[in-house]
Formats: C-alpha cells, sequence, structure tokens
C-alpha cells in the first residue's frame, strides 16, 4: 500500500477522522488547528498536514467560513456529509452512500438557517437520532410533531423519515418556506410534513414532539405555548441556545414537569432533549 501525495497512507482513514473531529470539536477549528491535529495523529510535516486540508476542501468535502476576521474550516455539503453515525446529508445531485443503515436526506444548500454547517443543526439531528425506536406512552411511534421556525425544513424531514407520521414545518419567512418546500420535494414527504405560515397561537392540534432550534429567549417565552399544545407526556427538543444557558432554558421547563433525555454541547452550543411528565 503506497502514500498518498500529502504524505499519508492510504486508506488510513484521515479523511473520515478529519469529519469526525470537526462535527465533535467543542470550538471552530481553523486551518492551522486542523493542520496540527492531523499532523499529530498521522504523521508528516505541518505542510503535508495543509495538503491535505487543501485537498477535502477542492473535493467538497471541507469549506471555509468566515466570521469577525477569522477563517475557519467546516463541513461542505457538496458531497454526502455524516451528520450523525446514522445520518448522513446528500445535495440532490449526489448519489447517496452505499451504506443502507444510514437515512440519506437530501439537503439543497441555500440561504436559509439548517444547511448543516452549523453546530446547532448538527446537535439538533443528534438528539432527533436518540429518539429513534422511541414509542408514545400510548405504545405507538410518534404520531404529530412541529418544527418551530422550521428554516430549511432540515428537523422535519429528519424527524418524518425517522417515523414521525406527521409533521408540521412551521415558519413566517417565505424565503425559509421555500427553502424548506424543495428540501421537503426531494426528500419526497409532501404527504407527511406540511409547511405553515400561521401564527403558533392559530394551531390547535396537540403534538407529542415539539422541535425548535432558536435563541434562548425565544425558546423561553414558547414555555406557555407549549403548555397548552403538548401531549402530556410529549418529548421537546430544543437546540440554539449557548452552553452557559441551559440553565436559564431548564428553569422555563422545570422538573418534575419535564426531566432531561439526552444533552449535549458542542462548539459552545447546546441541545437537549426533555420529557414532558
Amino acid at each position: 500500500m503506497g502514500a498518498d501525495r500529502s504524505g499519508g497512507r492510504l486508506g488510513d482513514g484521515w479523511d473520515q477522522a478529519v469529519g469526525r473531529w470537526i462535527l465533535e470539536a467543542d470550538r471552530k477549528m481553523t486551518a492551522s488547528d486542523l493542520a496540527a491535529r492531523i499532523a499529530d495523529r498521522f504523521g508528516g510535516s505541518p505542510r503535508q498536514a495543509r495538503q491535505r486540508i487543501r485537498r477535502l476542501v477542492e473535493a467538497g468535502r471541507l469549506t471555509y467560513i468566515y466570521q469577525y476576521g477569522q477563517s475557519y474550516v467546516d463541513l461542505g455539503l457538496q458531497r454526502p456529509t455524516a451528520i450523525t453515525p446514522g445520518i448522513v446529508f446528500c445535495p440532490p445531485a449526489c448519489v447517496p452512500p452505499p451504506d443502507t443503515r444510514a437515512l440519506s436526506i437530501i439537503i439543497e444548500p441555500g440561504a436559509a438557517f439548517g444547511d448543516g454547517r452549523h453546530p446547532t443543526t448538527r446537535l439538533a439531528v443528534q438528539g432527533l437520532e436518540t429518539l429513534r425506536g422511541h414509542e408514545t406512552s400510548t405504545g405507538s411511534r410518534f404520531a404529530r410533531g412541529i418544527d418551530i421556525g422550521t428554516g430549511s425544513g432540515i428537523l422535519a424531514i429528519v424527524a418524518a423519515r425517522l417515523g414521525v407520521a406527521r409533521v408540521d414545518a412551521v415558519d413566517i419567512d417565505p424565503c425559509a418556506r421555500s427553502e424548506a418546500r424543495r428540501n421537503i420535494d426531494h426528500n419526497c414527504l409532501g404527504r407527511r410534513v406540511t409547511l405553515r405560515q400561521e401564527a403558533l397561537e392559530s394551531l390547535a392540534t396537540r403534538y407529542d414532539l415539539i422541535m425548535a432550534n432558536l435563541r434562548l429567549p425565544t425558546l423561553c417565552a414558547l414555555g406557555p405555548w407549549i403548555e397548552s399544545h403538548a401531549q402530556p407526556h410529549a418529548v421537546l427538543l430544543f437546540s440554539g441556545f449557548r452552553a452557559d444557558e441551559q440553565a436559564a432554558l431548564l428553569r422555563a421547563f422545570p422538573a418534575p414537569r419535564c426531566r432531561i433525555r439526552w444533552s449535549r454541547t458542542q462548539a459552545a452550543w447546546g441541545a437537549v432533549v426533555l420529557q414532558r411528565g
């Protein structure tokens, strides 16, 4: 087995490791951060490590993002990208990976929030995956879910693919709804995911899965609406808050009325799955 042009051994799995490091990092990684870790883990010079990063950028597996004058390396979405071990995001033109154990979700990159690059989206998807096979208090799968502020529609789509019978995807932004519609159609979920633009207060449905990837003040303000629209043992999935804000969020949804089923942080962001009791 020969060496590749950037100094690694073919088949050493370095490209999969790079993607995993970025997904699991507690903060955004610069190219220098990533190059140092590649060199430390797989050997070779810093120059060879930077060449490896360049190859993944050219292949569309990584991309550069710029915030406040600093550049970072993040996952690209021009090829299938594993958001969790069991869920892969694919752009429309790509052939899904052959691993039939993973769910392939087709997502069209666009302007609406939620293309899979932001840690809050990844965390929310990870939280959803923990509900795979979950049964409600009636012994059946989730009958009705809602994604509040759906953006590109990712959470509604993933929830439907994981078995939620019907999902309402709510957003007041017409541009976001347009992108969500395309993604829903790409995944052939038009009969199970319903786009809505109504105010939450106008919805009469009671839900056993409520999802929201929103900032902390908005999440806390949802408390009264959730109280009147959630089934007695509903599951609540929240993301979009900073990791150090979780205590404030839990004060808005306190025990014993809500108990934590799962929580995780990444790059200073947090997500939590709560079970109403």
